[in-house]
């Protein structure tokens, strides 16, 4: 316990003492927040949508809605994966850029190292199913009935229909399946 205060220092009222002294009055409310005119309050342009209102603008059910399948494919080396979400197929694949939900990551082994760590992107737009080749070294060839074998061009989406077949090398193809 402490004896005594030095005294060059000095000491307040007893605790007793401060409670019966007058409390500060608290400080006048902030102003209102001026906005520009016609704008609603905390609307710095009268441009701003909150999340709330741009689901409302959209609708709730658009966000939640599940996803609908639109076909399958066939990974020759093993594996197959519905297309109710974007497919990635590679060595060592990784989604760049996510829209919506994670893609299908498809590894695949290339002993030849002829196949590229993100090689090719199957997506679903609208009722279509499209595959990109993602400017890959070796590139990647469609095959479908009745045409000449097609090599696909770098980031250039191609409608693709169901008996496809699309080789990326080292022996391994995609086939598509029960597209729409």
């Amino acid at each position: 316990m402490i004896a005594g205060v030095p005294s060059q220092w000095s000491v307040g009222p007893p605790a007793s003492a401060a409670a019966n002294t007058a409390t500060p009055a608290p400080p006048p409310p902030a102003p209102e927040p001026t906005s520009v005119q016609g704008a609603p309050a905390g609307d710095h342009d009268g441009e701003t949508v909150s999340v709330a209102a741009a689901r409302e603008i959209v609708g709730d059910g658009a966000a939640s809605a599940p996803a609908v399948a639109r076909g399958r494919v066939r990974i020759s080396s093993g594996g197959e994966y519905t297309l109710d979400r974007n497919v990635i197929v590679g060595r060592r694949p990784k989604a760049t850029r996510i829209t919506g939900t994670m893609p299908h990551l498809v590894a695949v082994a290339s002993p030849e190292q002829d196949i590229s760590r993100s090689h090719l992107e199957i997506r679903v737009e609208g009722d279509s199913v499209v595959a990109v080749d993602l400017d890959t070294t070796n590139g990647s060839i469609m095959h479908r009935n009745g045409s000449e074998p097609m090599r696909l061009h770098p980031h250039e989406p191609m409608v693709v229909v169901s008996g496809d077949v699309i080789d990326i090398g080292d022996g391994v193809s995609i086939t598509f399946e029960e597209l729409p």
